[in-house]
């Protein structure tokens, strides 16, 4: 059962906030939201990282309205759910880039009155882990029971781990590893193309634009074949048809798909976000991932899936092979692909409970 949440809540950066690359918006606005209460010592605190097309509401749902969409993680944050909001106090804040309250590619410069659109930083991975920092300072919080997320959320973990070794008691990735392999890389280059050459686009400056973008459409429809899997594409589609029609189920799909992702999201963000998942290599930027790892001491609990061909299990099982200390890797069969830590509660809840139950 769900929960009503606190609405969201604003860290604002009047000097600004500095990208890894160098430049610098100010001001900054950084949106995250609560669940739970935060104890006395501040020590019952749980860091939760969105994935690409995620935000800060993580969980609950703002009115009892029915057709109110609950928060994306919903299924495993809550009252008697894995993660327990009568125990630990979740924190989860909107990345850089992101068009769900953060300061975004589509927000207003100040300085022109106009989007920032194609001015706007590329951001890292390093942003998304240093904008969390900031907020848990904000809140007073110093060391977390954990750190949790799934795909770019559960890249933003193993980052954490290279970044910011003592601020966490245990971590929690889901569906990721060290860097994305090559074949996801690949796809996601293609997106982007997709993306930069409709030309409504005008290089991302395209705000005066009354319609979202075909190609962010399109893009999302090749993202979304990454998160599938060839035995949930036949369990769900097959070679059907629709309604007597020469369109397949697949195709429908898809558009249907594509037209309310673009209607939600924005295109500069998708091709930023999306960049920066591709840009993180953990071995690369450290050498090797055993270094990357080298002062991260925490209980480590890794989730990878059989059907996942974004992140294979052989990604996690390198991750689980460079850390030192109590590594658990749970590989699950599920048909779901990458998509499962967004989907089967029934599989992904109990490790996760028994995990931060022993921690």
């Amino acid at each position: 059962m769900t929960f009503i949440s606190a609405p969201p809540k604003e860290l604002v950066l009047p000097d600004g906030f500095r990208f890894m690359h160098g430049q610098t918006i100010a001001p900054f606005t950084i949106v995250y939201e609560t669940f739970g209460e935060l104890n006395a010592d501040r020590s019952n605190a749980i860091l939760v990282c969105h994935a690409l097309s995620a935000s800060a509401h993580a969980a609950g749902k703002y009115t009892d309205a029915e057709e109110e969409k609950a928060g994306w993680w919903d299924g495993l944050i809550g009252h008697d759910k894995a993660i327990d909001l009568a125990r630990y106090f979740v924190v989860c804040v909107n990345l850089p880039g992101s068009p769900f309250g953060t300061t975004a590619p589509k927000s207003i410069n100040p300085a022109t009155g106009k989007p920032y659109g194609s001015h706007y930083p590329w951001p890292t991975i390093e942003d998304m882990v240093v904008s969390q920092k900031l907020v848990l300072d904000h809140l007073g919080i110093t060391r977390l029971r954990s750190i949790a997320g799934g795909s770019l959320g559960g890249m933003q973990v193993l980052m954490w781990c290279a970044m910011y070794p003592e601020m966490a008691e245990s971590i929690i990735a889901m569906a990721t590893g060290g860097a994305v392999p090559v074949e996801g890389i690949a796809w996601h280059i293609i997106g982007r193309k997709i993306i930069e050459a409709d030309h409504h686009f005008h290089g991302g400056d395209y705000y005066e634009h009354p319609d979202s973008l075909r190609g962010l459409q399109i893009a999302r429809m090749v993202g979304h074949m990454t998160y599938l899997s060839p035995e949930s594409l036949q369990r769900k589609f097959g070679r059907r048809r629709r309604g007597g029609t020469r369109q397949f189920e697949i195709d429908s799909y898809f558009e249907y798909q594509g037209k309310k992702f673009s209607g939600q999201y924005d295109a500069n963000s998708y091709i930023r976000v999306q960049a920066a998942m591709d840009e993180m290599d953990l071995a690369e930027q450290h050498g090797s991932l055993e270094a990357a790892f080298a002062k991260w001491r925490g209980r480590t609990l890794l989730v990878s899936f059989d059907s996942d061909w974004l992140f294979p299990p052989n990604e996690a099982k390198a991750v689980a092979a460079a850390m030192k200390g109590d590594v658990r890797h749970e590989e699950l069969s599920s048909p779901n692909g990458h998509d499962t830590f967004l989907i089967d509660y029934d599989l992904i809840s109990e490790p996760v409970r028994t995990f931060l139950a022993s921690v």
